[in-house]
């Protein structure tokens, strides 16, 4: 058996390669990776190091039956293909609550108008009647676009501070603490949200799937969060809307284009929150779960039991 394995993590890979032995091959490289999977039977790599190139290579072996990614997304691998018939796994709920947490975080920071107060603060302002504009997620609805293991516990936080919580699916999974609908209700709900949390994964059918249209739909006071993919997401349509007035704000942990360029019309957005793609992030304790999700994958693969997690 081969299983390479292509991470610039040193927890991870000591892990994977301490449980796989013999079976690993660490690529250091995109050239490595795509030479050793002419022959490979696995490929255990993180979303964002799946390229192009890794792509085709993937795409051509005739050896290669399952693709582990240590991240939730996947983008990228439906991006630059691999050939029909591989599994492909992700992380997971590995990444569920620090990702959940952040985005808890991010309109707890919108509602109670953190950023302007810190702003203040540089300034060495007091602001008076700084209150008049603050809220909090009681008695409020909390609209959740992708509701699985990361968009139910965004749900279930927001749930404990009182919200009423509205969760869309393309299957519509019921739910101890949450109203559920399929994703093709989306206009039908999106005037009744008070905070709109994104969590849905990329594809053909969710890029774009917030532009002009839905914004005009919201309240104006309503503030919307991303933390899955910046594409899901009309970029100019957001800022045209948090310019405007025709939303109350926004809290982005992803954008379109990513990174977010220099000099980007974001970056001067009225009531607008960016943190750069560290949703996910909590130390070692993060790839401590990834790795242990990878290794019981691995270990299923070895035994030839069905795998968990399969996202494609």
């Amino acid at each position: 058996m081969k299983i390479v394995v292509f991470t610039p993590n040193d927890i991870i890979r000591r892990r994977l390669t301490d449980m796989l032995g013999a079976d690993a091959v660490v690529a250091a490289d995109d050239a490595a990776v795509c030479a050793e999977l002419a022959d490979a039977d696995a490929l255990i790599i993180t979303v964002f190091d799946y390229s192009e190139a890794i792509g085709r290579a993937a795409t051509q072996s005739q050896t290669l039956r399952w693709v582990q990614l240590l991240s939730a997304g996947f983008d990228r691998v439906e991006r630059h293909g691999v050939r029909q018939g591989v599994q492909v796994t992700n992380a997971g709920d590995a990444l569920t609550p620090s990702v959940a947490t952040h985005a808890v975080s991010l309109a707890l920071a919108l509602q109670r108008d953190v950023p302007a107060m810190v702003r203040a603060q540089d300034l060495g302002q007091w602001r008076k009647g700084a209150g008049a504009r603050l809220v909090t997620p009681a008695e409020s609805t909390c609209l959740i676009i992708g509701f699985g293991s990361i968009g139910q516990e965004i749900g279930r936080l927001m749930h404990a501070f009182g919200a009423r919580i509205v969760g869309l699916s393309r299957t519509a999974r019921p739910s101890a603490f949450a109203e559920t609908a399929t994703i093709d209700r989306l206009d039908e709900f999106l005037p009744q949200a008070d905070t709109i949390m994104v969590a849905a994964p990329l594809d053909a059918k969710t890029r774009g799937l917030i532009g002009r249209s839905q914004l005009a739909l919201c309240k104006k006071t309503a503030l919307i969060v991303n933390i899955a993919r910046g594409g899901i997401i009309d970029t100019e349509a957001l800022a045209d809307a948090l310019e405007g007035g025709v939303i109350g704000g926004a809290g982005l942990d992803v954008t379109d284009p990513e990174p977010l360029p220099d000099g980007h019309r974001l970056w001067r957005a009225p009531n607008l929150l960016i943190t750069p793609h560290v949703a996910a992030a909590c130390g070692p304790l993060l790839y401590r779960r990834i790795a242990e999700k990878a290794c019981a994958n691995a270990e299923r693969f070895l035994r030839g039991e069905p795998l968990h997690y399969v996202v494609m």
